[in-house]
């Protein structure tokens, strides 16, 4: 063979592996396309973190009002730390309802596949609900977002402030 000829076969090998190589990611982001819209489809089925925050804001009585919900520009909304608590009041001292919506609010928060599992890890850091938890804002207003913390957590659900 030539140089000319294996060149061409050269490049004709090139070419062929290169299109299959294509048509594999193309093949393949379109796997991923239909598992993002599943994900999507799926989250829309239960209720959504901020809508049960809210639902949890209009259950709180007026002492749990004065004790946990504070301005959205307070210094404590974006602070971070390892093992403490926005404010006194812990989550064991609240209704059964209203621990069950901030259960729910915490798994939501994260993907399905890890959500037991983060719980878990917070049960077994000091228990879920010795955790406790504050509102910033008005839920409606623009600026609104609810904060667990606890031993090695802290969690944060833009209730309907943040862009994006």
């Amino acid at each position: 063979m030539t140089d000319q000829a294996t060149s061409f076969l050269s490049r004709r090998k090139f070419v062929g592996t290169a299109a299959g190589g294509a048509a594999l990611a193309s093949a393949g982001s379109l796997l991923l396309d239909s598992k993002a819209t599943f994900a999507k489809t799926d989250v829309a089925k239960g209720p959504q973190s901020e809508t049960l925050v809210t639902t949890l804001h209009k259950s709180l009585t007026d002492e749990q009002r004065e004790a946990i919900c504070l301005p959205f520009d307070h210094a404590l909304r974006s602070k971070v730390d390892n093992n403490w608590h926005i404010n006194k009041t812990r989550v064991s001292q609240f209704s059964k309802d209203q621990q069950a919506m901030v259960r729910e609010i915490f798994l939501k928060l994260h993907s399905p596949d890890y959500a037991d599992k983060v719980y878990d890890q917070v049960e077994h850091d000091g228990g879920f609900g010795k955790g406790s938890i504050a509102l910033f804002g008005k839920p409606g207003s623009g600026k609104f977002e609810f904060v667990y913390t606890g031993r090695h957590c802290t969690r944060r659900c833009d209730g309907d402030s943040v862009e994006g």
